[in-house]
C-alpha cells in the first residue's frame, strides 16, 4: 500500500474487472466452476454430503460482488490501502480456513480461480489486455491477504487446469444451484460461457441440458 507502484497496480487491476460483462462473466465463471468441482463444494459442510454452507451462501452472488467491487475500488474508494477492505479480505480467509475439509491446495485453487476468471472472460469477449503484470502483482497481494498463495500466472493457470479436469462433476445439488443462478443472472451467464473450462461445461451440459459451446 505504500508502494510507489500501488495506484498504478490498483488502476490495473480496477481496468481488467470493471467493465460490467467482465466483472458479472467472471463472478459466473467462479460460481460455476466451484459449484462442479464436488472436492470443494464439500468443504465446509456437516457430513461431507456436498450441500455446503460455502455454496448456499454463494448463490446470491451479492455480497461476492460487493466484495470485488470494493477490492478494486469500483464505485468507491476502496482498494487495499482501505484498512476496511483489508480487515475483509483477512476475515473472510480465517473463515474459509477454519471450514470443515479446507486444505491448503483447495485455497490456493479458489484464489487461482478467482485471479484467472477476467481474464479468461475477456479472452472470450475479446477484451483482451495483453500481458499484465500489474494486475497479477494486486491480485498476489490481495489474495494473500485473504491466506493464499498466488504463483506465477502460467503456472497457477495450469495447475487450475489440470484441477479442473481431474476433478470436475456434479455433486447432489449441483443441478439446483446452477440453474438457480443461470435463471437469475442470465447475462451473466452468456458472459462466462465460452471462459469455462471444457471440463465444466460438460457438467452444465450433463445438469441442466444448457447449450454450451
Amino acid at each position: 500500500m505504500n508502494s510507489p507502484d500501488y495506484a498504478g497496480d490498483l488502476a490495473a487491476a480496477r481496468t481488467v474487472w470493471e467493465p460490467s460483462p467482465v466483472l458479472g462473466g467472471a463472478g459466473m465463471f467462479v460460481f460455476t466452476t466451484y459449484a462442479t468441482l464436488p472436492s470443494l463444494t464439500s468443504v465446509g459442510s456437516s457430513d461431507g454430503s456436498g450441500d455446503a454452507l460455502m455454496l448456499r451462501k454463494l448463490v446470491g452472488m451479492k455480497r461476492e460482488k460487493e466484495l470485488l467491487a470494493r477490492l478494486f475500488g469500483i464505485g468507491d474508494a476502496g482498494g487495499l490501502a482501505n484498512p476496511e477492505v483489508r480487515r475483509m479480505l483477512a476475515g473472510l480467509g480465517d473463515r474459509h480456513r477454519r471450514l470443515r475439509g479446507m486444505t491448503s491446495e483447495y485455497l490456493d485453487l479458489f484464489a487461482g480461480v478467482i485471479a484467472i476468471a477476467p481474464l479468461r472472460v475477456r479472452a472470450a469477449l475479446g477484451l483482451e489486455l495483453g500481458p499484465n503484470d500489474r494486475y497479477w502483482r494486486y491480485m498476489r497481494h490481495s489474495l494473500g491477504m485473504f491466506g493464499a498463495d498466488l504463483g506465477d500466472r502460467d503456472a497457477v493457470t495450469r495447475s487450475c487446469a489440470r484441477f479442473i479436469a481431474s476433478n470436475t462433476g456434479a455433486g447432489p445439488r449441483t443441478a439446483a444451484y446452477v440453474e438457480h443462478l443461470f435463471a437469475a443472472h442470465p447475462d451473466h451467464m452468456r458472459a462466462c460461457v465460452n471462459a469455462l473450462f471444457p471440463e465444466t461445461r460438460r457438467v452444465l451440459r450433463e445438469v441442466t441440458g444448457v447449450r454450451t459451446p
